[in-house]
């Protein structure tokens, strides 16, 4: 009877705190008592690469068919990233305890919905740590089956602040900061919105040793009497964000800036 495995199983991890050993117990369990030839029981997750923005909530999907009534109290709903216990249901209950710390708190099941096949984990206040694979495990009293597939974690980068300075040498610098954001972005430079300037910039990335964001810094040295339009353009391709700015220089003595346009 798979409720009296779950039983046994609940007890041996009771004296487990270890995460690798946990894991082993659990996958012994689904190799054990949850193997079927039931072609009918197909497990549905995402076919392609799932993206997550860093500090939101992120749903990742994992649907099954359910024939008949939902019995919570003899299945199971597992999910492992990367080796580790994200999330566990048994007994008709969550189960933290056994989760790795690193979800604590983090992560939830759609209890309403699992009646109708819906195994769906929400994450929340994501990490560019919680990228990587995911497996999803569903068990019954019948059948099991796991399926998995991969998570990228972006960030957005934010509103940039432009400063512009007149140099010692009458030169005029143009620089532009953002930051916040993930993966490394690409940079652009036009002069007159058509000549590309950017291999005449100096720009500096650096990484937030705590969050593994990126700020970046692009400056632009100008002769001081220039009379031009500049626009510079910073993409993130994973997260579809374009942010461009356009600066309008007359005689040095004058300058308009228009506001950034941003595009999600």
């Amino acid at each position: 009877m798979l409720t009296h495995y779950l039983l046994q199983m609940e007890i041996s991890l009771r004296s487990v705190r270890d995460s690798t050993l946990t894991l082993t117990l659990l996958n012994l369990f689904l190799l054990l008592h949850g193997v079927s030839s039931d072609t009918e029981f197909e497990i549905s997750v995402p076919t392609g690469v799932q993206m997550g923005v860093y500090g939101e909530a992120v749903h990742l999907s994992c649907v099954f068919p359910v024939s008949g009534s939902w019995d919570a109290d003899s299945s199971m709903i597992t999910w492992l990233h990367n080796q580790e216990v994200v999330h566990s249901f048994f007994h008709s209950q969550d189960q933290p305890q056994y989760q790795s710390q690193t979800y604590a708190n983090r992560t939830s099941l759609f209890h309403q919905e699992m009646k109708k096949g819906n195994a769906s984990l929400r994450l929340d206040r994501t990490t560019l740590e919680d990228a990587g694979e995911y497996t999803c495990s569903v068990s019954t009293r019948l059948v099991s089956q796991s399926k998995s597939f991969p998570l990228k974690v972006a960030a957005f980068y934010s509103e940039p602040r432009l400063k512009i300075s007149l140099l010692d040498n009458g030169h005029m610098e143009v620089l532009v900061t953002s930051e916040g954001g993930f993966p490394s972005p690409s940079l652009q430079w036009l002069m007159g919105n058509s000549r590309d300037v950017t291999n005449h910039t100096h720009t500096q990335l650096s990484k937030d040793h705590h969050t593994g964001l990126y700020s970046v810094n692009s400056k632009l040295i100008l002769n001081g009497t220039v009379n031009s339009s500049i626009t510079f353009i910073m993409k993130n391709p994973d997260l579809d964000q374009t942010i461009r700015r356009n600066i309008d220089l007359f005689s040095g003595e004058f300058i308009k800036t228009t506001r950034p346009r941003e595009v999600h």
